[in-house]
């Protein structure tokens, strides 16, 4: 008898053709003599509820959340099915909430010694001018990023007071409280984090190269000005980089697997941030990392299934 797998996708977060496009590579790549796949498309509108009564409905073994941003990452859809007793691949409702606040895991990580970048965080109804000292003493430029979001949307580099102030704007005009942070200068790189049979498990690093100032989003999922490929980083900075993934995957009590992105400069390792629920998009980092470490994106797949399964 074949396990009952469902892919819950879309939503109602700006992420939500990101969804999308990771459903897609994993309906390509999921095991169908082993899997019984089925899949439910959150709707756009949260006051759909539908989706929710056919979860019930399906009576799923497990759930794969192929969800980005909002809900269906900050712990809201795994809090979900933790009432609903449906087993799920990914962190739990603690971890996911923990890693989408960029305020509250940057604060974890100082109090664990993760090197991160100095910022400062300003509430979405809040005057930047008041904590206008505190953000000059960072100096420009600066990054300037909604405190929730992901997939570098609505992240700005900004050079003087007035971009700083636009680039605020834009991202309480998301709906978002924001998180202005130094801007780093060097190497992108990214390392996905994994569990199998209680041990914590590293990819590949990878560099991303990019044409902009900063990996966003028409080059993470559009076109091709952009490139991630195994690090050419000495050995002993990979091994840096690799035990950081590990030490922030543990710091925000992440479960099931994760991407860590972070930026080399000078031989210093920063921690950009950590995603509990990665893209999987043909152009996503994770599927290459996990590749370039010489395991088929379709078993990674299976294993994330079946580690979580023996854990019920």
């Amino acid at each position: 008898m074949r396990t009952k797998v469902l892919i819950l996708y879309g939503g109602s977060s700006a992420e939500r053709e990101v969804s999308f496009m990771t459903a897609e590579k994993i309906l390509s790549n999921i095991d169908y003599d082993k899997y019984e796949v089925s899949k439910i498309e959150v709707p756009a509108k949260n006051k759909d509820t539908e989706w929710i009564s056919n979860i019930i409905k399906i009576k799923p073994d497990i759930v794969f959340i192929a969800l980005h941003g909002g809900k269906g990452e900050d712990g809201s859809v795994q809090g979900l099915l933790e009432c609903l007793n449906i087993p799920y691949v990914g962190s739990r409702v603690l971890g996911s909430a923990i890693s989408m606040n960029k305020h509250i895991s940057k604060t974890i990580m100082r109090y664990n010694y993760i090197p991160v970048a100095p910022d400062v965080f300003i509430g979405k109804n809040e005057d930047y001018t008041e904590v206008l000292d505190k953000i000059v003493q960072i100096g420009f430029p600066l990054v300037v990023k909604p405190n929730s979001g992901g997939s570098s949307i609505g992240i700005s580099v900004v050079s003087n007071i007035d971009e700083l102030a636009e680039a605020i704007d834009n991202v309480k005009d998301l709906g978002d409280d924001v998180i202005v942070e130094k801007f780093v200068s060097g190497r992108e790189v990214t390392c996905g984090v994994f569990e199998k049979n209680g041990q914590l498990n590293v990819t590949s690093v990878l560099d991303i190269g990019t044409k902009s100032r900063f990996y966003n989003y028409s080059e993470k999922y559009e076109g091709d000005t952009s490139f991630a490929d195994i690090s050419k980083l000495p050995d002993y900075l990979q091994s840096m980089i690799k035990q950081i993934a590990r030490k922030v995957f543990t710091a925000v009590n992440a479960k099931g697997y994760a991407c860590v992105d972070m930026i080399v400069s000078e031989e210093q390792v920063y921690v950009l941030e950590i995603n509990t629920l990665p893209g999987m998009t043909v152009k996503s980092l994770l599927p290459k990392a996990v590749e370039n470490s010489g395991n088929p994106f379709s078993e990674f797949i299976n294993l994330l299934i079946e580690d979580e399964l023996k854990n019920k």
